[in-house]
């Protein structure tokens, strides 16, 4: 039996079909990836979509704090008495180093310590290096009496210094503030009440005017109204009264009460 000799191969067609199937492949990775994902997972996945979350106008810059400092070298810090250096990335999640020195170092306090402007470099870059080394919800960076002061001192820095101007940053504080928001029970029992409400109020005021915004401010004030005026140390109500002096133009939103 003699065989056939092929036909002449239709230019560029074998080669479309397995580009074709991978993207298949692919598609349907993607889609029952997120399809699987719980629905807080996927609301914390992306920021905001493609675009760089729109910030609120500010009517005057935060001013320079004095707390203690405690960033020692670019990547060396001092709590308790005891400072350590930062080796890489896996350094965020130390467990050795104990639940409250760890806890110290991820709110990020030297932000807005004295003399913080001189150390801008090395904030710039341990902020960055956060955002890339703590993914949503894991760490104890995400545990609530980390995320909430870290959320504000964050914005506090941005507003004195524009020190969130990378976008992977920024997004990142969109996640950090998401969280909060969404396990608000866990973090106002686990955490320091006032420091929730503060971070939300924070939060809603700082970036632009939307419904996620508004959602954050309404609660951040709803929290603090739950709240005794004992409750608040005086960094608070002082941090209070210098945020209603950079957005004075601010109301409370419809539905406060």
């Amino acid at each position: 039996m003699t065989r056939q000799a092929a036909g002449p191969e239709t230019p560029g067609r074998d080669n479309l079909r397995p580009a074709s199937g991978w993207r298949r492949i692919l598609a349907r990775f993607v889609r029952n990836h997120i399809h699987g994902m719980r629905r807080h997972e996927r609301y914390l996945m992306d920021a905001t979509g493609s675009r760089s979350p729109s910030l609120r106008p500010a009517a005057r810059r935060w001013p320079a704090g004095s707390g203690p400092r405690s960033m020692t070298a670019p990547r060396a810090f001092s709590f308790q008495g005891i400072e350590r250096v930062l080796p890489d990335s896996r350094g965020w999640h130390h467990q050795p180093w104990g639940e409250d020195w760890m806890g110290q170092l991820h709110r990020f306090d030297d932000l807005n310590a004295a003399d913080a402007d001189q150390r801008q470099g090395w904030h710039r870059a341990l902020v960055l290096n956060w955002t890339l080394a703590n993914g949503p919800g894991h760490g104890p960076g995400w545990a609530a009496p980390s995320l909430a002061p870290r959320i504000v001192n964050w914005i506090k820095w941005d507003l004195r210094c524009g020190g969130l101007a990378n976008e992977t940053t920024l997004r990142s504080l969109v996640v950090q503030v998401r969280y909060l928001r969404q396990f608000f029970s866990r973090h106002w029992r686990d955490g320091s009440a006032p420091d929730v409400a503060k971070a939300l109020i924070f939060a809603g005021s700082y970036f632009g005017d939307n419904r996620e915004s508004r959602a954050w401010l309404r609660k951040g004030l709803r929290a603090l109204g739950t709240l005794a005026p004992t409750d608040l140390s005086t960094e608070d109500l002082r941090d209070l009264a210098l945020l209603s002096l950079v957005y004075p133009d601010l109301h409370p939103p419809h539905g406060h009460r």
